[in-house]
C-alpha cells in the first residue's frame, strides 16, 4: 500500500482529493485490506459481494462517485477503484485454509469460490450458464457469481470434462479476471473521463495466517496485484508497482509507531513481525484490525499483572491493640449455661488479636481480592471487551486502598 500511495500521488491522487471505491468479498477477514485503504484515502465506498462479485450495477458505482471531493481549482473529481477476490493459504502452505479466532478447527477462504468450484465440478458448466439476469431468489449473489464464473470458463475453452481438474488457485484467478472485466465495463458506463481522473487496482488478496489464529505464528496479509493503472485527462498510464522500492523494515516500524497509525505504543510496533523479501516488505496485521488480537491479550495480561502486584502489596488490616487475657479471679462467670454458650470466651491469636478481629480484617481484604479474581477469569477468556469502565473504577479504588496518596 505504501508503494501504491507513492505511485498514485505522482498522477495527482491524494487522500484529500480522491474517493476510494472498494470491492471485496463480504468475508470479515478482507477488512484488513479495507482498513489499509481507508488509512490512505479516508472512508471508502463499498460495493462488496460474495466472492467479490459485482452486483451493484451502474447505479451503485455512480452513487459512490457522486460522493467524491471536487478539486477547487480544476473542478475535477478523482476516483480510485480497488477490486480483489481473496484466498487463504495457511502457514504450512495448504491452499484454502484459514484459521478464525474463537472457532476450533480450520475454516476456509474464499468459501463462496470453493463452493462454486464444487458445484461446477459436480453439475458441469452448461447447467450453470443461465441467461444473464436469471438467478436463485434465495441465493442471489452466489448464483450470480457461479453463473459469471461458468460463462467465463466456457469462453476460455473449458469443458465439463476439463473443469474436473480445476483447482482453487486457478478458479481464484478466473474470479479475478471476471471481476476486473466487470469493473472495467461498469467504469465505462459510469465515469466521464472529461470531468474525472481515475485509477484501478485489481488482483488477489492472500491471507497467509497461522494454523491456529492465536498461536505465536504471525498472521500475514499479501496482495498480488494484476492490473494497476491510472487514467488522467483521458489517457491511460499502466503502473508496475514492482519497480518501486518497498519500505525497509525500520521504516515500516517507524510508520507503525506514529500517533496516527492506530498502534497502542511504539514498543508494540517494534514487536510486530516485519521482514523483506525481493521487492516486498511484509508486516504482521496491525493489532487494531485483528479482533481478539495478540496485542489485545498483551494489554489484558499487563492489566491483570498490575492487579496482582497491587493485591500482593496490600497491607494487612490496621493492627488491633493486643487484648490481655483476663485474670482468672476477675473473669466474668456466665449466669446460666445458655448464656455461656451464647458468649464464648475470646481466645487471643498468636499476634494478640482475637478471632473476631482477625475475621474482620480478613473480610476487608477478601472482598476486593474476589473482585480481582473475577476480572482475572474474564480476561482469561481473551476477550478485551470485558475490560469495562467499572473495572477501571475498581482498579482506581483498590489503588487508593493500598496507597491513599496515589
Amino acid at each position: 500500500m505504501q508503494r501504491l500511495e507513492v505511485a498514485l500521488w505522482q498522477y495527482g491522487f491524494q487522500n484529500d482529493n480522491s474517493i476510494a471505491c472498494v470491492n471485496l468479498c463480504r468475508d470479515e477477514v478482507t477488512h484488513t485490506l479495507k482498513h489499509k485503504i481507508d488509512q490512505i484515502f479516508g472512508s471508502s465506498f463499498s460495493t462488496h459481494g460474495l466472492g467479490g462479485v459485482l452486483t451493484c450495477g451502474v447505479t451503485g458505482v455512480g452513487a459512490g462517485l457522486s460522493h467524491s471531493p471536487v478539486d477547487e481549482s480544476s473542478g475535477k473529481e478523482r476516483y480510485v477503484f480497488f477490486s480483489f477476490p481473496h484466498i487463504g493459504i495457511d502457514s504450512k502452505g495448504v491452499v484454502g485454509n484459514i484459521s478464525r479466532p474463537g472457532r476450533a478447527g480450520m475454516s476456509c477462504a474464499c468459501g463462496a469460490v470453493i463452493k462454486a468450484l464444487g458445484d461446477i465440478k459436480s453439475e458441469g458448466l452448461q447447467c450453470n450458464c443461465k441467461e444473464p439476469g436469471v438467478h436463485e431468489p434465495l441465493n442471489i449473489e452466489f448464483s450470480i457469481l457461479k453463473q459469471r464464473l461458468a460463462r467465463r470458463l466456457v469462453a476460455e475453452g473449458q469443458t465439463d470434462q476439463s473443469v474436473t481438474n480445476l483447482d482453487l488457485v486457478e478458479l481464484t484467478k478466473v474470479t479475478e479476471r471476471v471481476i476486473s472485466d466487470d469493473l472495467d465495463f461498469l467504469i465505462s458506463k459510469a465515469v466521464n473521463p472529461a470531468k474525472a481522473d481515475y485509477a484501478v487496482v485489481t488482483g488477489v488478496q492472500v491471507h497467509n495466517w497461522a494454523e491456529e489464529f492465536d498461536s505465536a505464528e504471525p498472521n500475514l496479509e499479501w496482495v498480488a496485484p494484476v492490473n494497476v493503472y491510472a487514467v488522467v485527462d483521458g489517457k491511460r498510464y499502466d503502473i508496475d508497482l514492482s519497480r518501486l522500492p518497498g519500505l525497509t523494515p525500520r521504516q515500516i516500524r517507524l510508520l507503525a509507531s506514529a500517533p496516527d497509525a492506530h498502534q497502542p505504543s511504539p514498543s508494540a510496533a517494534a514487536e510486530a513481525v516485519c521482514n523483506s523479501g525481493g521487492a516486498s516488505t511484509l508486516r504482521e496485521i496491525d493489532p487494531p484490525y485483528m479482533y481478539s488480537s495478540k496485542e489485545a491479550r498483551r494489554r489484558a495480561k499487563s492489566r491483570m499483572e498490575s492487579f496482582a502486584r497491587l493485591a500482593s502489596a496490600a497491607p494487612a488490616a490496621p493492627a488491633q491493640q493486643p487484648v490481655a487475657p483476663p485474670k482468672p479471679a476477675q473473669a466474668a462467670q456466665p449466669s446460666t449455661p445458655a448464656a455461656a454458650a451464647a458468649a464464648p470466651a475470646q481466645q487471643p491469636a498468636s499476634n494478640g488479636n482475637t478471632p473476631s478481629a482477625v475475621a474482620a480484617s480478613a473480610a476487608a481484604i477478601v472482598a476486593p481480592v474476589k473482585e480481582v479474581a473475577q476480572v482475572a477469569a474474564k480476561i482469561e477468556e481473551d476477550d478485551d471487551q470485558y475490560w469495562t469502565s467499572a473495572d477501571e473504577e475498581m482498579l482506581q479504588a483498590w489503588t487508593k486502598v493500598i496507597d491513599p496518596e496515589a
